[in-house]
């Protein structure tokens, strides 16, 4: 169970950038895939942001290690063209997470919270994008 300090955190990031799920992933769904040393990083981060951002790039490492382990997945049995094509797309969602992360950053208006929802962003693009690749077809 999130703590209540984890519950507002939350509560300004949804706040502070609409979350806009892909393949019908809700933000729910998103946290599910959050790990237990994450979520308990950001408990014990009491709202600090050093601390936040710590936490939140600990489970960028995490998630970022899921994802490539999906891309080597699905990339394996692919054709040639299919895995170039699967490359690409990779290359364009990457321009387009930094895109939508640095969006995000600027609408919160500056200060600290601008890189905690950068970084959170980045987070969750990233669960999304692994969600993609485990349930890509090519």
């Amino acid at each position: 169970m999130r703590s209540k300090v984890g519950q507002i955190f939350a509560g300004l990031l949804i706040a502070a950038f609409s979350v806009t799920p892909t393949a019908a992933q809700t933000q729910s769904q998103i946290e599910k895939r959050y790990t237990r040393d994450y979520n308990q990083c950001m408990d014990a981060a009491e709202g600090v942001t050093v601390d936040m951002m710590d936490c939140i790039g600990a489970e960028i490492d995490r998630q970022d290690a899921r994802l490539n382990q999906a891309y080597v997945m699905v990339m394996r049995p692919l054709s040639r063209a299919k895995k170039d094509q699967l490359r690409g797309l990779q290359r364009s969602w990457i321009r387009q997470r930094d895109a939508r992360c640095s969006r995000a950053s600027n609408d919160a208006g500056g200060g600290s919270l601008s890189g905690v929802v950068y970084a959170s962003c980045i987070l969750d693009e990233t669960i999304k994008r692994t969600v993609f690749l485990e349930n890509y077809k090519g």
